[in-house]
């Protein structure tokens, strides 16, 4: 019989065991939806269960709905219980540094997966020449799965000088040079010839130029005249 409280009438001697079971709760676990959950059931009174959370790539456990952050949790069933993992999307730092002959752009703080550009400024002078992991590209795509660390490769720029001669006479200081080097240019006249200037008008001889460009010179020469009297 399942009455309880239950109404006899007495018409004999009787004994009855009242039966007793053990009370079962439901526990029930949910995601964000950016991971998932184990621990889900039905549990008897009592029982400790332990339930955890497990974030998808790219994501961290934040939090149980109740607030609690434990992760793996042990608790003691004494109720049905409803609980929801709450997942944060993982955040990276993209620090980049430049050898110190130009600038950079794109240092931040990025969510995973996020696809970034990163560019490398040469400053006058300078060009890039790569990425301290080896890559070559600027500007160039990332996509952001971790934290990052690179530095932007400078070098100086090198120019080539051109000298030559209109063929009364000779030239020095042709060659390659860096940018901003001082170098001196000379024009030496053949016997009975005297230099009278460069092709871009300047007359100096010898003559100090400031590489900054390629460039190339011509050095004019003329015939000697003199006077007969």
């Amino acid at each position: 019989n399942t009455e309880n409280p239950r109404k006899i009438t007495v018409t004999e001697d009787m004994t009855l065991t009242a039966e007793f079971t053990i009370d079962q709760y439901q526990i029930t676990l949910e995601s964000n939806g950016n991971g998932s959950v184990t621990g889900s059931g039905t549990y008897d009174y009592g029982t400790k269960i332990t339930i955890e959370a497990i974030a998808n790539k790219g994501y961290h456990f934040e939090k149980w709905s109740d607030d609690n952050t434990e992760n793996p949790r042990t608790i003691t069933v004494t109720e049905d219980i409803n609980l929801t993992a709450e997942f944060a999307i993982d955040q990276y730092q993209v620090t980049l540094k430049s050898n110190g002959n130009g600038s950079v752009t794109g240092s931040g703080t990025y969510d995973y997966g996020t696809e970034i550009t990163i560019e490398a400024i040469a400053d006058k002078g300078y060009h890039f020449e790569k990425w301290s992991d080896g890559n070559i590209e600027n500007p160039r795509t990332i996509t952001v799965t971790e934290n990052i660390t690179i530095s932007a490769e400078f070098a100086i720029d090198q120019y080539q000088v051109t000298l030559e001669s209109n063929g009364n006479g000779s030239v020095t200081g042709s060659g390659t040079y860096y940018y901003g080097t001082e170098i001196t240019i000379e024009a030496t006249a053949n016997e009975n010839y005297h230099f009278v200037r460069w092709s871009d008008g300047n007359t100096e001889n010898p003559r100090i130029i400031i590489v900054t460009e390629d460039m190339n010179l011509t050095a004019e020469f003329a015939i000697d005249q003199y006077q007969v009297t």
